[in-house]
């Protein structure tokens, strides 16, 4: 760590760095936890259907895939 005082462009390397890991990481788990209520409606909405229920990896996918195609779009009307 001592290297880490004396090189300032490598600290600040270091902490940049460091910063991306933790928002990816919480990005990831905030994923997660996101995704357990698209898990648990749609196991209650197809319980009739048989094997068709997702576990919580598969309803994240379906959340970032519906994110993907049904998200927000930049363009905004009011600055015509």
């Amino acid at each position: 760590m001592n290297t880490l005082k004396r090189i300032p462009l490598l600290r600040r390397t270091f902490e940049i760095s460091y910063t991306f890991v933790v928002v990816i990481i919480l990005s990831i788990i905030g994923g997660l936890i996101l995704a357990f209520p698209v898990m648990w409606l749609w196991n209650y909405v197809f319980n009739k259907v048989p094997s068709v229920h997702l576990n919580v990896f598969q309803a994240w996918a379906l959340n970032i895939l519906t994110g993907i195609l049904f998200g927000k779009t930049s363009s905004d009307s009011s600055k015509r």
